[in-house]
């Protein structure tokens, strides 16, 4: 019997339009996994938020990949199982040229096993102020004068908010830069919202994806997205399946389109692969 392992996306996947779990999925999720199902989530989304959002169906039965990649959680031991750290000198150049685009972020440091996120002047910043008033509980946001003052530690992510025309052009520039790569994709609930993720190399939902696969002996893996950040997961997975609100980009590189967000369509065709 095939080892096969299900990962689906959370926002626009496998979280209904009001970006959480339905009752319907997390019953029949659970049921799935402890009859055997191998199954877990890939997001751009950190554990502590993520972790709310699941807490009915932990711990899940293979580790999550997180930050889009930046991060992998095994659920079941509470510990990352593999960091993508940034080289702190090409953490310089990225702050560098995002500077330069007259940009800033949240810039996330591994500490003690929890995710501290840096942040310079955000006063006038309204979608960043958003981003941290919505995440206000879960991480110990700590400002700071200068995010390069802070090269030194361990960092896995740079996130930034802004309009598509706005982050396009550093988009570009920070895919030009050695050992970085990034991801810029819309918002699944505010229009006109896009984020710019940037990560290490290393990091990205392919290579995390082929970790798990590598390191867990999976014969097969099947993947659940939406939204632009899930290309990289549909190109590390065998089989993949896009949700009918699914931006048609990533709906071209799928096997085969299922029942929308809104209609718990990964649930649904979780529990028709197992019958």
């Amino acid at each position: 019997m095939l080892n096969i392992l299900y990962i689906s996306d959370l926002d626009g996947t496998l979280l209904t339009p009001q970006a959480n779990l339905s009752g319907f999925a997390a019953r029949n999720l659970l049921r799935l996994m402890q009859n055997g199902l191998h199954f877990t989530v890939a997001s751009a989304r950190a554990w502590p938020k993520a972790s709310v959002i699941l807490k009915d169906i932990l711990p899940l039965s293979a580790p999550a990949v997180l930050l889009n990649g930046a991060l992998v959680y095994d659920t079941q031991t509470n510990q990352y199982v593999r960091k993508a750290i940034i080289p702190q000198e090409c953490l310089l150049e990225l702050l560098r040229v995002v500077k330069a685009h007259g940009q800033t972020g949240f810039l996330y440091s591994i500490r003690e096993g929890f995710i501290r996120p840096y942040h310079e002047d955000i006063s006038n910043r309204p979608f960043l102020r958003a981003f941290m008033a919505a995440r206000t509980g879960c991480y110990d946001f700590t400002p700071t004068p200068d995010l390069a003052a802070h090269a030194g530690e361990d960092i896995v992510y740079l996130t930034m908010q802004d309009t598509y025309e706005a982050l396009a052009p550093l988009r570009d520039a920070v895919k030009l830069l050695p050992g970085m790569d990034c991801v810029l994709y819309g918002d699944t609930y505010t229009p006109g919202i896009w984020y710019l993720e940037s990560f290490s190399q290393s990091a990205t939902k392919y290579n995390a994806v082929r970790f798990l696969r590598e390191r867990y002996g999976y014969d097969k893996i099947v993947g659940f997205g939406d939204n632009l950040n899930d290309i990289p997961l549909f190109r590390a997975c065998d089989e993949t399946y896009a949700v009918a609100n699914a931006r048609e980009e990533l709906k071209a590189l799928a096997t085969g389109v299922i029942g929308p967000n809104a209609e718990d369509g990964v649930v649904q065709c979780l529990m028709l692969n197992a019958e």
